[in-house]
């Protein structure tokens, strides 16, 4: 990690972000590493390990997870999403 980027916490897990926005911790910007993935910037924070251990250890919210990736599989074997050009919006 950069220097610059010492006091920032960084995760291309989507529901990793909506946890931490979740339980308020700030998120400072979403970046486009790439066309296809995301990146959530966060403001570090003291217990980050420990608050992330605790989404993993909340069993419904795993569940509902599995379920909603289950559905997007399905949902998009027929239909494929949009693609959508970064560069040009």
């Amino acid at each position: 990690m950069k220097k610059e980027e010492a006091n920032v916490y960084k995760t291309t897990n989507f529901h990793i972000a909506s946890w931490l926005v979740m339980n308020d911790k700030e998120l400072f910007s979403v970046n486009w590493p790439t066309k296809h993935r995301a990146e959530f910037v966060f403001q570090d924070f003291e217990g980050r390990d420990d608050l992330i251990n605790d989404f993993f250890k909340q069993e419904q919210l795993q569940k509902k997870i599995s379920a909603d990736q289950e559905l997007k599989a399905r949902m998009y074997a027929t239909y494929s999403p949009q693609q959508y050009d970064r560069d040009n919006e």
